[in-house]
Parts: C-alpha cells; structure tokens; sequence
C-alpha cells in the first residue's frame, strides 16, 4: 500500500513537471513561465476577486492582490497565494519584461538594448531607469519594480533550482509583511517537504546558513556579498558597518561578484533617495541634521533625498561659528564618495544626460570614469557634435556642488587615483580639507611633477568649479561677504531646492574687477584680493576655467583654436585671432588681455615657460612688484640675452606678448594709463597701438623740432619711447613694415634674422632698390629714430658700453650726437663706429633726419629751399637736395651764422669720409675704386685721403666723369668759405690759426684770407706744414676758378661767390655809370655834327 502511494505521488509530480516543461517560457536559467499573453487567474479566490475583479491588467491585477493580502488580517488561501507569487516570479523573467517593455520603451534606446541582455532583464533595465524620458515607459518600470520581490537580487539561484518543486507543491506564498524578505514563507512550505530535487536541497541549505528567515532588508547586502566580504574584508566583523564601508571600497575590484555589485548599487541608490537608508549617516548627523533643521518643509514620514541633507551639512560647514561633530564630517565625505563614484547613483543626472551617456561615454564602466568623460565633453574644445546638453551640464554642475570635491579632492575616485602620486610627491606638506590640496594641484599643473592623468582629471573638476565661485572653499571663506555686498551674492552658501543661483557664474569676474582695479581694490577686503589673484592665476591656464570668456566663445574656440591644447594656449589663440571673432567674444578677450597685461600671473604661458629666467634676470621686479607689468618689460628688455633666447618657449612667449600688446593699445597697461587721454584727444581715428604710436610721436617729433613746449607729458612720451624700441628690435613688432617690405625682405634679406633689428638694417643697406612703399615704411622709422635716438635699438644696444664710457650723462634722446662726437677716439669699439657711420650716412640723405640741422636752419630752408620741399614728396626721403641747396648757399656765404655753423660740421665730417656724401660717392664711384683705391678701406675709416685723392686727381686732369669732375669741384669751392670744412688744411694751420687769426669770425673766407696775407708778408712765417697744405690749396682754388670762367655766366657765378664780390659789385657799377655818363656826353656831340652837316 505504503509503494503505492509513493508510485502515484512520483507519477504526480512528473506529470507536472512535463506540464510545467510544455507550458512555460524560459526565465533566467532554467526557470519555465507560460508563453503568450500574460495573464492572472484569480478566480476561486474570493479575498481577492471581491477587491479586484473589475481590473484587466495583469499589473494592475498582481498590485491590487498584493496590497489586499497585506492590509487583510485573514490569510488568503495558499493555492491562491501561490497564483499570486507564480505571477510575481514573472516579473523577473526576461521575456515577460520584453513582452512588457517592447511597446512603451521602444524609443528609449538604453533600455531596448537590455531587453536582449545575457543575463537578467530586469537588472539593466531598474540600473538604467533614471534615463529614460518616456512617461509611459517610466510608469511601466515604475510597476514592474514596485511589485518585483524585495530581495531578487539573493535569491535568483534559490528560484531556478526550486521553482518546479514550489509548482509541485503550490508552495508559492505571499509574505504577510512587505518589509519582510519575499520568499521566508515559500522556503517554510518547502522545508515540510520531504523529496525536493538535489539543486533546490542544495539552494535551501545555503540560505539557511545566511540565516534568511531572520535576515533583515538592510542586511541583504551581506548576503549577497557572502563570498566577497572573506576575500576583501576578512577583518571585518561580519555585517557590521565597517564591513559595508569596506565592500563599498573594493566595488569595482575585478574580482568582487557581479551580485554584491549589484546589491551594492541598489543599496547605495536607497540612500540617495532616502538619506535614511544610510545607517551611518544617521547615527553620526542625526544631532547635527536637527540641530540645523536639515529636514525643514518636510514631514517625519517622508523620504528626505541626500542631497538635500549633504547641501545643508555643507552649508553649516562653511559657516565660521558653526561646527559639525568630527564623525558627521566622516560620513559626509564617505556620501560625497559615493556620488562621484557612480553616475547611476544620481537620477537627474541620469535623465538629464543619457542621450550623451550614449553618444559619447558608452561602454565606459562606472567608478567616476564615466562622470569624468561627460566632463571632459562639456569643455568648449570638443566640436558641437560632441558636446554634452546644456540640460546633462547643468546635472553635473549640481552634482559637482552635492559632492563638493573642491573642498577635498578625495571624494572623486579618478582625481584620487590619477593624483595619489602627484600629492605624495608635491604637497605632502599641505594639509588636507578646505581646498588646500586642490589648491596645490593647481600650483603644479604644467611642472615636471604633474602627470597627464593628473592633469587631466584636475582640467575636468576645475571646469565645473571654476564656474562656481562657492565651490573654492579657500576663496569663498575669504570673499563670501564681499560678494555679498559688492556682487549681490547670496549669502546661503547652498539651498536644496535651488543648485545654482543665476548670478554664481557672474561673482568671480564681479570680485575680480575690484580685485585688478586700483579705484576698487580698497572696498573689498586684503585677504579677498588675495584670494581672488591666486584664483585667477591659477585658472588662466585655460580658457575651460575661465567661464566669462569660454561662454562667449564656446564657438569661435571650436571653428578657430581647436588643435590648440596645451597650456595657455587657447587664450593665445583667441588673442592671436581676436580680429576674427565675434563681437561678444572679441570684448571678453579684449577685456580679459588688457588686465593680463599689468599682472604676470595671469599671463600662463609666460610666467610656466620663464620662469628659470625671471627668477634669474628680473629678480628685483619680482620682490620689489612696485609695477605689475615691471617683471614683463624686463624680459622684454632681456629678450635677446642668451639665457632667454636658448630657451625657445620663453622667447616665443615674449615675442607672443609684444604681437599680442600690437592690437590694441589698451594691451599695455602703463601705456593705456600713460596716453590715454591724448589717444582719445590726438588720434581718436587710431585703431592698433601701432598707429597711435605712429600719431603720437609725430606730435612729440613736431614739437622737438619746433622747440615747443611739449603737448604730451613726460609719462605719455617715456612709455611712447619704450613701445618704439621695441618695435625696432624686430620687424614683426611692426605688422605695417613688414606688410610694406615684404617682398623687398624676400628679396634683399631672405636669409636674415627679424630680431635683433637684424631685418630693419638689412633694408636699410639695399635703401636705394627698396619698393615704394617700402621707402615710405623705413623713412617714418628712421624719422622716430633720429628724432629720438632711445628708440634706435641697434644704435643702443651695439653701442652700450660706449654709451657708458662716453655719453652716460646725455639725454638717451640726443645719444647720438654724443656717440658721433667721439666716435674718431682710439678706444672707440668699432662695432659701434660702423653703426655711428652708417647712420651719418643715412643722415645725409634727408635733412628731416638732422633734427640739428632743423632747428639752425629752418629759416634758411624756408627762404633758399622751399620749393624743393613744397614739390618734392613728403613721405620719402629726399636723396640730400636739401642739404646739396644749403651748401649751394652756404657758398655764397648766404646762410645765418647758425646754420653755417652746422652746415660746416657736415662738410668737415665729410672731407674725411667721402661715404658720408651720398652724391659724391654715387658719382665717382669709378674714380674712387680706380684712381684712388685706398688698401684696408672700411666704412669707419676717416683721415679724408680718400676726398684729397680725387682733388689731386681734378687738378691733374685724370677724372673723365664730368659729373664727377664738377662735383669735386663744388667740394672744393665749399672748403674756400671756412677752414673749418676743410679739416686736413685746419688741422695742418692750427698753431697759425691760433697766432694770427684767432679773432676772426668763421664763415665768409675770412681765416683763409688770413692765411693767405701771412703767407705773402715777408714779415711773418708760416708752419711748414701749414705753408705746405696752404699752398696746394691756393693752387687747387686757382685751377678750380680758371676752369669754371668757360663763359660770362660763369664769370659771374664766380664773381657772385667770390669773398669779395662787394669790391666787384662796386668796380662794376662804377665801369656801368662811367660808360653811360659817356655815352650821354657822346650823343649830344654827334646830333651837333649831324645837325651842322645837314644844315
């Protein structure tokens, strides 16, 4: 009887195995459910039909069973309570959420693509949940969680190995308690049974040795985590805080299960709903949550979120007077962590950002990388396409506020790993919280020290920080109540309901105006301005952190500077092409490079590139920062030293600068202060700072000249003097030169250096084959140089130590002069004679270069030369016409005594070196390389045997150019009217000139006259050597005249030079009346004789 019995229970129990085997689909492993529409039979069960027989949908069906058998204080009965739970097992059965999901969600890309998961459906859909956008799909996910067991993460193993013996046995039941683990009373009715298949045996011990019908909710995780919590956490008291703590920070170890992942996660997403679902967090905060009314407007019986909690703790913390409990301070950090170690973790953000988790971040894991690459896309170098959402921006911006990982940079998980090494190394001195470790990190970004992870997850967090001035806890601390009163900042330092306030981004650049202004500095506090510089320095190592620049140009970075990443380079490039942005962007910059041009550390590129030679040649400029732009101008001024030009990156940083400074005079901020009112008066139609230049030192050039008193202040004319220097230290300070002469500079100078003034020189040699406009550019240049020799940079940094030795009390304007005086001494360096030389030369050319020769003769050109310049074009030099007409008169002793005087020193300097005639080296070219080659010829060389060769060679006949020929001769009619022009003849008669002659005024052949008497007195006698040169001159004289009277014109050329054209102009006269006297007294006598003949 008793094998009977168990005969027909076996054949019962196979029965409906087959059943369940032909009629059910396929869950996770081997789990079986019925295939077609899903629905729930509750007929029989009157409990349940009574409540909810006018539903249909099976959700709606299962929701309103489960509610009806935990409010009902009778039990349902079991095979109706095992319908339930079969339905409820569905729930987590992957066609079933397909057949669920596939309509509603079928727009929401994440979750189609865990409908066809591996494993379990319903994980990847309740992890990715928060993305989804679609009303319906939510509410449907919304219902499929609700109802889902409480515990399926632990318990999927006990449902596939026992799901055909609880079918067997209806031993499907519903737990009377939903905080109760969902599956306690099914493993009871299980537990009554005597044959269960092996795996469910297997499955039911397992969870009796983790305790499961005492197991609590908020212990899941330890169960879930069994395994894992010997292999990571074997010292830790199992189920304890400390325990959980140390599963959280091995979650991402390769080795931990996929199940305590999981649980982990879900688990840690409670507590983001629900700060209450931290036992931690409550046990340590609780006094401080209620002391500072962190629940306010929230009743006892609602989920209060963490962020609310975090934001209030954390606004508490910044406060001076209050303090939190040291504990409480713990466990906010271990919250903060969280956050920022798991994107899913924030549902907003979830939301807000899945499409761009999608498009940009897909396939990278969680632990903060996934956080880290929306980051890096919200910066404006990744073109528009990649770019996040303004909306997913504004979700990480809030996160970045919740988690707070400027106040300490451990709380991100990629910051703390890519730095870990960095922080050992460079600020193992600085002690950790209230930004100083972030802090530090910033001072280091772009040294040998940093890393590129380092750097890069720093760029990442500073992007979000930067746009938020509350987030430096350094610089609000300092600042918070001047923003307040200066800025119109909220004094709140956060406010749960509001992350941002649509003013935050604004407060840095409100603070940093007062800070940079000295009208301003004084009304906010030192300790502000402080902060504010070091803020501000920091952050100029990229636009990213820069918001009231990147804002504007968030376009213009993208179409114009994209390639450039590196430090600093992406503000170098927006001033670089500053013509070529928009209006908005072009003021930011604008605005932004004229306060970087007074404070070094703004400038990045150059205070990381020189920093060896600041320290090193500006040393005094740094200590001393009595001017701000002080250590700039000296390395300007050390620009070509060679500590500065083997460092290229340094060079090319200054040279950046200089270019940059170009654009605008607003760039140099001692200029700006300096000229800024004359700008505005004198040149209100100049738009780069090359042209104002221009406009202004032409007015200080007019007012040199005319012996005015000066229009432009001191100030205005120093700084107009050391923006000129610079420009001629290199032709590409000078973008309207180098545009005129470019290609005479591919030309002439193809191989030459720009720097140096190496270039400007170059075409200053090739003068005569320069293009037009070319002239035109390098005569305006020579004229700012001799007008005011300071600016002369190849005159002054060649000749500096003469300068030194010789001229160190003279006005830098007049150097040259000084230099040109004594530029014949023996220890004379020669490097600066050929410079004294050449710019004689150039001198010579036009008498606009002869500020001298302006001042003594402007009478003289107006009345003798003034159509040459009224016809001749004013923009170019004038070949030395005016100069050759000047001498023409000086001649014919026509001149005043003061333009004489400086007419004479010109001839006399020329006497010894012929090169500093133009004309006369241009026509007798031949007869100098030929007749009167001198051995060892240079440029410097001035004993004037060269001028005394061609003299000899006109008086022997052997010159052929008549040009030539006649232009010796005017040299040696020029010498006649002083001695002082004729050096060799002066040099020769000094002692004579002295004895005899001493009283007689210059000018006019009066000293020679002098000579020439003393030579014929028998009385007197005259220097051998005087008597010598004086006789060769006379004959010169007399050769000269007898070849010039050709004809009467000439005669009277002659006679109109002569010294003693008075005696001829009478003898003349006489002879004229002596003949018309006679000829009237002739006349009468002949009309008598006619008249007595005809009579």
């Amino acid at each position: 009887m008793l094998t009977n019995v168990v005969i027909l229970k076996l054949l019962w129990i196979l029965t409906a195995y087959l059943i369940s085997n032909t009629e059910c689909a396929q869950l996770p492993g081997d789990l079986k459910r019925p295939k077609g529409r899903y629905t729930l039979d509750l007929s029989g069960c009157g409990l349940f039909e009574q409540q909810c027989a006018q539903l249909e949908d099976d959700l709606a069906i299962l929701s309103c069973a489960l509610t009806t058998a935990r409010n009902n204080k009778t039990q349902a009965l079991s095979t109706c309570q095992h319908q339930v739970w079969s339905h409820q097992s569905e729930l987590i059965d992957n066609t079933y959420i397909n057949y669920k999901l596939k309509q509603p969600c079928q727009d929401e890309l994440l979750i189609m693509d865990c409908l066809n998961p591996p494993e379990v459906a319903i994980d990847c859909v309740l992890k990715k949940k928060a993305s989804v956008k679609n009303r319906s799909c939510w509410r449907m996910i919304n219902k499929i969680e609700s109802m889902i067991f409480n515990d399926w993460q632990i318990i999927d193993s006990f449902l596939k190995a026992c799901n055909d013996d609880i079918q067997a046995y209806t031993c499907g039941r519903i737990p009377p308690d939903f905080r109760s683990l969902s599956q306690s009373q099914t493993l009871k009715c299980l537990e009554t049974k005597e044959t269960l298949k092996p795996e469910c045996n297997t499955e039911i011990t397992a969870l009796k040795e983790l305790k499961y019908s005492t197991l609590q909710m908020d212990k899941i995780v330890f169960v879930a985590c069994n395994l894992d919590h010997k292999t990571f956490c074997p010292d830790e008291v199992p189920g304890s805080w400390l325990m959980y703590k140390c599963l959280v920070r091995h979650k991402y170890e390769n080795a931990m299960t996929k199940r305590c992942q999981d649980q982990l996660f879900y688990d840690q997403r409670n507590m983001v709903m629900n700060y209450k679902a931290s036992k931690g967090l409550v046990r340590s905060c609780k006094e401080d949550i209620r002391k500072y009314h962190c629940r306010k407007g929230v009743v006892d019986d609602k989920d209060v979120r963490l962020a609310q909690i975090l934001l209030c703790l954390e606004n508490v913390s910044r406060t001076d007077t209050n303090r939190l409990a040291p504990e409480c301070s713990a466990e906010m950090i271990d919250h903060r962590k969280m956050l920022l170690d798991d994107y899913r973790l924030s549902p907003e953000l979830m939301h807000e950002c899945a499409n761009d988790i999608t498009a940009l971040c897909r396939g990278i894991e969680a632990g903060g990388k996934t956080l880290h690459c929306l980051m890096d896309h919200a910066r404006p170098r990744k073109r528009k396409e990649k770019r996040i959402s303004l909306a997913c921006h504004k979700s990480l911006q809030a996160l970045v506020q919740e988690a707070d990982p400027g106040e300490d940079w451990r709380v991100d998980p990629i910051l703390r790993k890519a730095c870990k090494p960095v922080v050992d190394r460079a600020c193992q001195e600085v002690t950790g919280g209230n930004g100083r470790v972030m802090s530090c990190l910033m001072e280091k970004l772009g040294t040998a020290v940093m890393s590129s992870d380092c750097e890069a997850a720093i760029m990442q967090i500073q992007y979000f920080i930067s746009r938020d001035f509350k987030l430096d806890p350094q610089l609000y601390k300092a600042c918070k109540y001047d923003a307040v009163m200066q800025c119109k900042a909220t004094l709140k330092w956060a406010d749960a309901s509001e992350h941002q306030s649509e003013k935050d981004p604004v407060i840095l650049p409100c603070l940093y105006n007062f800070a940079y202004d000295p009208d301003l500095r004084d009304k906010i506090k030192p300790a502000c301005v402080q902060q504010v510089r070091r803020v501000m320095r920091q952050r100029a190592v990229s636009v990213d952190l820069l918001p009231e620049i990147e804002d504007y140009c968030i376009d213009d970075l993208t179409n114009l500077c994209i390639g450039y990443t590196g430090k600093g380079e992406e503000i170098a490039c927006l001033q670089r092409k500053i013509k070529d942005l928009s209006a908005k962007c072009k003021e930011a910059v604008t605005n932004f490079t004229e306060t970087q041009s007074g404070h070094i550390e703004l400038n990045t590129v150059v205070s990381t590139n020189c920093r060896v030679p600041i320290e090193r040649l500006c040393s005094s400029e740094l200590k001393t920062k009595k001017e701000e732009d002080d250590v700039l101008e000296c390395l300007i001024s050390h620009k070509n030293d060679p500590e500065i030009k083997s460092n290229v990156k340094c060079k090319a940083a200054i040279d950046h600068e200089q270019l940059i400074s170009l654009r605008n005079y607003r760039f140099t901020r001692k200029f700006k202060n300096a000229c800024k009112s004359y700008v505005l008066r004198y040149c209100p139609k100049a738009q780069t700072k090359i042209q104002v230049v221009t406009c202004l030192s032409e007015i200080v050039r007019n007012d040199t000249i005319n012996r005015r008193k000066h229009t432009i202040f001191k100030e205005c004319r120093q700084q107009l003097r050391s923006q000129l220097f610079q420009q001629k230290e290199s032709i590409d300070l000078d973008p309207e030169l180098k545009e005129a002469c470019k290609t005479d500079l591919q030309e002439y100078c193809p191989n030459v250096v720009h720097a140096e003034s190496a270039a400007l020189e170059c075409l200053q040699t090739a003068t005569g084959k320069l293009s037009d406009s070319c002239r035109k550019a390098i005569f305006v240049v020579r004229k700012q140089e001799f007008t005011d020799n300071a600016v002369d940079y190849h005159l002054i940094n060649t000749c500096n130590n003469m300068i030194d030795l010789y001229c160190h009390n003279t006005d830098p304007a007049n150097i040259f002069e000084c230099l040109k005086a004594h530029h014949d001494k023996p220890d004379f360096a020669e490097s600066c004679k050929v410079v004294i030389v050449n710019r004689m030369i150039e001198q010579n050319t036009d008498y606009r270069f002869n500020i001298n020769l302006q001042k003594n003769c402007d009478m003289d050109i107006k009345k003798h030369c003034s159509s040459i310049v009224e016809n001749e074009p004013q923009d170019i030099e004038l070949q030395g016409k005016v100069l050759d007409c000047l001498t023409e008169k000086f001649r014919q002793s026509k001149l005043t005594s003061g333009c004489e005087n400086e007419l004479t020193n010109i001839l006399k300097e020329q006497a010894l070196n012929y090169r500093l005639n133009p004309l006369l080296s241009k026509l007798c070219n031949a007869e100098i390389q030929t007749i009167c080659a001198v051995p060892n010829d240079s440029i410097t060389k001035s004993d004037g045997q060269v001028e005394e060769c061609l003299k000899s060679a006109l008086v022997n006949n052997k010159i052929v150019s008549a040009a030539c020929a006649h232009e010796v001769a005017q040299i040696i009619e020029d010498r006649k009217v002083d001695i002082n022009a004729d050096p060799l003849l002066e040099r020769a008669c000094t002692f004579d000139l002295l004895k005899y002659c001493k009283d007689l005024e210059h000018g006019d052949g009066r000293r020679l006259k002098c000579l020439k008497i003393i030579l014929n007195d028998d009385s007197r006698k005259l220097e051998d050597e005087c008597k010598k040169e004086l006789t060769n001159r006379l004959e010169m004289y007399k050769h000269v005249s007898a070849a010039r009277l050709e004809n009467l014109g000439d005669v009277l050329n002659e006679m109109s030079s002569s010294p003693a054209k008075k005696y001829f102009l009478v003898i003349g006269i006489s002879t004229v009346g002596l003949i018309f006297i006679f000829g009237l007294y002739c006349g009468r006598m002949t009309r008598r004789a006619m008249y007595v003949k005809k009579k």
